[in-house]
């Protein structure tokens, strides 16, 4: 079956409004929760996991849902957070379309793409850079403005720097605490998502071995002494590599398809000389040797001091991170970097140097998340999530006042009257409605001072400076959200043929 015309854009609108309507309560601190169907129930309050169990009986409104939960899910990935105000934004493009903008196709989209290219720089004009005071307060923020959490982690961020590795875990008790261990962040993803043993997609690693190698493996043979060690020892294996070649990995995934091995795989980190001298470093966290070409190691000869060891090991498409290794030559390895990085020759060698011991001397920072039941438990590590990557998101490019104001504040030049800037106080107006507020009253009284950062804040019911308030949004999450609204609202545009594929 296909749809044409006004009647497949009714459609996909209808599905685009959906997925807005469902996730809308979810902004602001006067935010509702979301139930979704488990044994037992799942409450929360997270936009893009939420979006992700819309779905629509009609296929062609299905597609309009689908177009929204793709997008989203790319917003979120690319800033961690964002993706309510991305399709609360994106509804608002997309219903605020005339007739007429959707008959002349080619002036319309210019018009779109010249007014999101315009927010996306003054966005950038007013965005600031974060100072340590601010990062409670942007994490409160995230997490839905539990200040418990917000002090948790701006006290992480003193502790490992801006750039520590952060990691969460679950706790057996009812309180959210944190410790240092040592540890290290690699940035080297799985070979494969076929490695993957997460609902999320991660590779998760308890407790296991830890093979450290230069060698390219280029036979199953060579690295079975390892396997069947770590069988042995009733663990998984942590295997790092130059790389393990296809006949290797295949045999490798075969064994891990039919439950018989354990195991995950990266490339080693850098290259040459540099990549060597990386897995000295590891090995100094975790323990264990490197096996390597320069010594011409055997890796069929192993027993228990070709391994290290440490607590968990993390591995997603893009890092790697190893918490709590057994290494205790740490301090032993600075020294020798210290010493090294005297005798640089340049200041390149210096920085690579000096970005070794600093890896090796913040550790690893652990978030074990407290709660009294699953549910909670949940829920309480969704918005951690959440906050932990706004907050990375905000020390990486910056904040801008929150409240829904900076939109307005960056598309006001384009006229009042213009769509674009009709649709960008869908956030602000969304926020009033979640707190109960009378939008037409309170609107009304702050349009002309949004300009000074005046505007509601949500969370005490007073119209005030926000940022004085610490009301402040992290720049890039911002810039994310409005990109994919922008890029739902094109799609929409073009939008003139609906087809059902049956099977």
């Amino acid at each position: 079956m296909i749809l044409h015309g006004e009647e497949a854009r009714k459609k996909i609108l209808e599905g685009i409004n959906l997925v807005a309507d469902t996730v809308k309560p979810t902004l602001g601190p006067q935010a509702r929760t979301a139930i979704l169907q488990g044994n037992p129930p799942v409450v929360i309050n997270d936009g893009v996991t939420i979006s992700k169990y819309v779905s629509s009986t009609d296929p062609y409104v299905q597609m309009g849902v689908q177009l929204v939960q793709n997008l989203a899910s790319k917003a979120q990935s690319k800033a961690g957070d964002g993706t309510t105000t991305a399709c609360v934004l994106a509804q608002a493009l997309c219903n605020n379309m005339s007739e007429e903008a959707l008959q002349n196709i080619t002036t319309t989209r210019q018009i779109l793409q010249n007014d999101r290219d315009t927010i996306l720089r003054n966005l950038d004009k007013y965005s600031k850079p974060v100072e340590d005071e601010d990062i409670g307060k942007i994490a409160t923020i995230a997490s839905n403005n539990d200040e418990e959490l917000g002090k948790i982690i701006a006290e992480v961020f003193e502790a490992v720097g801006r750039n520590g590795v952060i990691s969460v875990e679950e706790s057996h008790g009812l309180h959210t605490e944190y410790e240092i261990r040592e540890g290290l962040e690699l940035d080297k993803g799985f070979l494969t998502h076929l490695f993957a043993n997460q609902d999320n997609g991660d590779c998760l690693l308890e407790k296991p071995l830890v093979f450290v190698t230069n060698k390219v493996i280029r036979k199953f043979q060579d690295i079975l002494p390892a396997c069947e060690y770590a069988a042995k020892e009733g663990r998984p294996l942590f295997l790092i590599c130059r790389d393990l070649q296809n006949l290797a990995l295949q045999n490798v995934l075969a064994n891990v398809i039919q439950g018989r091995l354990n195991i995950g795989v990266i490339q080693a980190p850098n290259y040459g000389d540099s990549q060597l001298d990386e897995l000295k470093d590891i090995t100094a966290v975790i323990g264990g040797r490197v096996y390597s070409d320069e010594a011409d190691d055997d890796l069929r000869i192993v027993n228990e001091e070709s391994f290290g060891s440490c607590d968990r090991v993390v591995i997603d498409q893009l890092k790697t991170t190893i918490v709590g290794g057994e290494g205790g030559n740490v301090e032993e390895r600075i020294e020798t970097l210290r010493t090294l990085y005297e005798l640089g020759s340049n200041d390149w060698v210096k920085e690579s140097i000096s970005n070794r011991i600093s890896k090796l001397k913040g550790g690893v920072a652990v978030i074990k998340v407290g709660a009294g039941s699953a549910v909670e438990m949940r829920e309480t590590k969704e918005r951690l999530d959440d906050a932990l990557n706004a907050t990375k998101a905000a020390l990486d490019g910056g904040y801008i006042v929150g409240g829904g104001l900076s939109l307005i504040k960056a598309s006001i030049g384009l006229g009042l009257a213009s769509a674009t800037t009709q649709s960008m106080f869908a956030p602000l107006k969304t926020l009033l409605e979640n707190s109960s507020a009378d939008v037409d009253k309170v609107f009304g009284d702050m349009i002309h001072e949004i300009q000074q950062d005046i505007g509601f804040n949500a969370q005490n019911g007073k119209k005030e400076n926000l940022l004085d308030a610490g009301i402040i949004d992290p720049t890039n999450v911002t810039k994310s959200s409005l990109s994919a609204a922008f890029s739902i609202a094109l799609m929409f545009l073009t939008t003139e043929v609906a087809v059902l594929i049956e099977e």
